[in-house]
């Protein structure tokens, strides 16, 4: 007889978080560390028949060079400042954890001064209004859209946008789901930090 012990969403969820940190430091390209965390992940992720969606990106700040891969997750959103247009950040791959020979694809971008990329979970784009309506991800591109020509940083657009998360989803309800967002926007000048190279 096989007993087979069905992990907590929280402890695979850690268990993953650690998977990841060791193959982001081994510093392989993006769709490596999907494919080998994917790898390290299956059996886990098999037995509590679970699935995972994520989208992985590198940035270097002085040549702007922007890796990414994605399995399955929603794609973010990129401001090109100098086009004034939104696209969507996307490459093919498989949920992690759906199949043992998921293959996964490393895009590349150059980012320019002024560029925005809004990395968002579904929470948001599903959040219910209090019409019943969903927010919706043609509602987030609008509001992307405003703070972008608004010329503001990555903070204030944070704050904006989760203040019209807030207000579309109502002070007295809750969101069902994790709704998360990360905003970078690419500097004018990269400021790197003073080293003192002197042993007085």
């Amino acid at each position: 007889m096989l007993w087979v012990k069905v992990i907590p969403a929280g402890l695979l969820m850690t268990m993953l978080r650690g998977m990841l940190r060791a193959e982001v430091l081994s510093g392989l390209p993006p769709d490596r560390i999907l494919h080998d965390l994917n790898q390290l992940a299956l059996d886990d992720l098999a037995q509590s028949h679970r699935f995972v969606t994520l989208f992985y990106s590198d940035y270097d700040p002085r040549s702007r060079r922007l890796r990414f891969a994605n399995a399955a997750h929603n794609p973010p959103l990129l401001w090109k400042e100098e086009q004034k247009t939104i696209c969507r950040l996307d490459a093919p791959g498989l949920l992690i954890g759906l199949q043992p020979e998921a293959e996964y694809v490393c895009g590349e971008i150059i980012l320019q001064p002024g560029d925005i990329i809004l990395y968002y979970t579904d929470g948001v784009t599903e959040a219910p209004g209090m019409t019943g309506k969903r927010f919706d991800e043609t509602r987030l591109i609008s509001l992307l859209e405003d703070a972008a020509r608004q010329s503001i940083g990555a903070q204030e657009i944070l704050e904006m946008l989760f203040k019209r998360l807030d207000r579309f989803v109502g002070n007295d309800h809750h969101l069902e789901d994790d709704a998360s967002m990360v905003v970078l926007k690419v500097n004018e000048e990269l400021v790197l930090p003073h080293v003192n190279n002197s042993y007085d």
